[in-house]
């Protein structure tokens, strides 16, 4: 009988799931460049930015999602970063324009 009852395999699911989104979805971002370019009327750099923003904020926010967890808990603080994302895809599909979008789509979503 596994020691920790057999959850351990649910945990690992987990974080494979949560891992191929966090990793895929800023790249997959790349696959609506030229319509993002066309609906916004911008160059590529610019639309490039979107995906950039977000793995910056993924990755430069970590030494504070470590702080929040060590002071509430990974529970709450996920929560919270997952709420965090859902609000800022769900504005990023109301954007009028990139800057917008690279504070929804990008800061909030990242």
């Amino acid at each position: 009988k596994p020691p920790d009852g057999g959850w351990g395999w649910i945990v690992l699911l987990g974080c494979f799931v949560i891992t191929g989104f966090s990793y895929a979805f800023p790249k997959a971002v790349s696959v609506y460049f030229k319509e993002l370019m066309k609906d916004f009327h911008v160059g590529y750099s610019d639309t490039a930015w979107i995906s950039s923003i977000m793995l910056a904020m993924l990755y430069g926010t970590g030494p504070v999602c470590s702080i929040m967890v060590n002071q509430f808990g990974c529970r709450p603080v996920m929560l919270i970063g997952g709420l965090l994302a859902s609000a800022g895809m769900i504005l990023a599909s109301f954007t009028t324009n990139i800057i917008e979008l690279y504070l929804t789509a990008g800061v909030l979503t990242g």
